[in-house]
Parts: C-alpha cells; sequence; structure tokens
C-alpha cells in the first residue's frame, strides 16, 4: 500500500468521525402502493452543521417479483420520468448513473444489460504532471453489477482484450502498465452500471479518486447519486440534494461514505452527480434537481420494474 493511499484512508476515517448519524423517516408519499420490499427513506438532519437533504430507496435483490436492469438512450438522452414512461407502468424506480459526454451523448463508463457489454469504462490515455511532463496511465474504473443469481458486487474493472471483456479488479490499478487477464476475473455480469469513485469497501470508507484518475477534491460538495449493497442482498441508492442554499448544500465522498456504513453497506459507488442526480420513485422526483430544467436527460439509468 502506497503512501498516498495510506494518507487518503486516512483523512477518510478522520474527516466521517466528526459525522453523526443520520435520523432517517419512512417518506411516506414515495412508499404509497409500492411492494414491501422496496422502501423510500428521508432525512433533514443537519450534515456537520450544514443544511442537508436526502433520499434513499432499499429494495431486496433475491425479490423475484422485481426486475433490475440497465437501459440507455442507443446515442440519445432522456429524463429519469422519459424512460419510466418508454418502460411502461409497472416501473417502480429509476435513477441516473454514468458520467457522459454533453457532445455525442455518449456513456463514459461501463454499461452492462442482460450480459451484454453496451458501454465502455475509458482506455489508457495520457495524463499531464507538469507543463512539459505527462505520463500513461491505465484506470480501473469503479462499477456496480448484479449477476444472474441477483449478487451484487461493486469492483474497479477494465475492458480487456479485442472483445472489451469487462474484468474486475479487488484493487485499483496504479502501475504503468495496462490491466489484462493476470491479477483479474471475468466479470460476469447480467446488469452493471460505471461511475467512481468507490466510496466503501468491506463496509469502511474506502475511497480511490485519485487511483480512478477522476477529477474533484474528497471534500467538495456537490449533489450526489451513488449506489451500495449489504451482504444480506439489500440494494441502496442514495441521492443527495445540492446547489440549493439554505436547504440542500449537497454531500463530500467521506460523508457519502460514512453514510452507506451507518446504513450497513458492504460496497458502494459514486455515480453521476450535479446537475444529474435523480432518483424518480412510484411516479415523482425525491430530490430537488440541480438544474433549472429539472431532470436532466441521461444516456444510462438503473430501473427496478414490477414483473
Amino acid at each position: 500500500m502506497k503512501t498516498s493511499r495510506i494518507l487518503i484512508i486516512a483523512l477518510t476515517f478522520f474527516c466521517c468521525s466528526a459525522q453523526a448519524q443520520l435520523r432517517w423517516q419512512p417518506s411516506e408519499k414515495h412508499n404509497a402502493g409500492l411492494p414491501s420490499t422496496v422502501r423510500v427513506y428521508e432525512t433533514t438532519d443537519s450534515l456537520d452543521g450544514k443544511a442537508f437533504r436526502a433520499f434513499y430507496l432499499e429494495a431486496d435483490l433475491h425479490d423475484e417479483r422485481l426486475q433490475f436492469y440497465t437501459k440507455v438512450g442507443n446515442g440519445k438522452r432522456y429524463t429519469p420520468t422519459q424512460y419510466a414512461t418508454q418502460e411502461g407502468s409497472d416501473v417502480l424506480a429509476v435513477v441516473n448513473t454514468t458520467f457522459f459526454s454533453f457532445a455525442d451523448n455518449s456513456n463514459l463508463n461501463l454499461v452492462i444489460h442482460d450480459g451484454k457489454v453496451l458501454a465502455n469504462n475509458p482506455k489508457a490515455h495520457y495524463k499531464k504532471r507538469s507543463a512539459t511532463d505527462s505520463v500513461m496511465v491505465y484506470p480501473t474504473r469503479g462499477a456496480f453489477g448484479i449477476d444472474k443469481r441477483r449478487n451484487a458486487d461493486v469492483a474497479w474493472v477494465y475492458n480487456v482484450g479485442r472483445k472489451q471483456r469487462a474484468y474486475a479488479y479487488d484493487m485499483p490499478n496504479t502501475a504503468a502498465k495496462e490491466p489484462g487477464k493476470k491479477g483479474g476475473h471475468r466479470w460476469k455480469m447480467k446488469e452493471a452500471v460505471g461511475g467512481g469513485p468507490v466510496l466503501l469497501k468491506d463496509g469502511q470508507p474506502f475511497i480511490t479518486s485519485k487511483e480512478e484518475d477522476r477529477a474533484g477534491g474528497l471534500e467538495a460538495m456537490h449533489p450526489r447519486t451513488a449506489i451500495g449493497y449489504t451482504n444480506t442482498g439489500k440494494l441502496f441508492i442514495l441521492v443527495v440534494e445540492g446547489r440549493n442554499k439554505g436547504i440542500a448544500e449537497g454531500a463530500n465522498f467521506p460523508q457519502m461514505a460514512k453514510i452507506f456504513a451507518d446504513l450497513g453497506c458492504v460496497e458502494a459507488l459514486n455515480l453521476d452527480g450535479g446537475g444529474s442526480s435523480c432518483l424518480w420513485v412510484n411516479n415523482q422526483n425525491t430530490i430537488k434537481t440541480a438544474d433549472k430544467e429539472g431532470q436532466r436527460p441521461v444516456p444510462a439509468v438503473l430501473i427496478i420494474k414490477k414483473k
């Protein structure tokens, strides 16, 4: 373990230790009519002395009456509400997922649907270290997946070989060498979405922004979307409202990691945030989205639907 990694983990634990555990209440308007295995909770407790508002959805991955799957816009972007309309009346929830390009609407992270890779994680690229120096980096980006047995996983993933197959690694790649089959394993997920950074590993805050070559600092406060799971098969989708001064100031990565740890998750992953953050449940929004226009159109979502 490198010194930088030790410093990151130490800072993460220090920041999280000051945060009191939040109090969550069932959201009656969102829970009305939902199956008993899908529940929504909200909080307006202050977070480290700042105004805060957030929701999380908890769902039982092993409830066979529920479908969990990804959907992409195939070169277009749609709002969560529009994706729900496309999928019919039995949709229970839709949440934004990957980072993406505004220029061509492409996903900038892994997307897998029904076992097929629809979008890849970023490949190798040069990264500037100074005005005159750059280095080739091979980032393994965080991804969340559900396999055919409905088991969840968070891993650092890289697309390997001519067929761009998804390989998962127990630790992010920091070597100046492209990841391959050695040291990893085929990540055979039925449904998966990428994002980053990883927030939680083995039930403890473990934030790998630097190792995943992700921009932005640990302490930056923004609207957030993230996903995690417990070792009992419970899925947690968390959205944090932000950029709403005096009402909801957002959250940083250490705070997000602490929230997931308090909820009993073993692993968790940050997804696209800011104006993209949106959890649509039971025909209505949860947080107030940061974009003035309302829900931001996105090229990929995760859907929970009743069979």
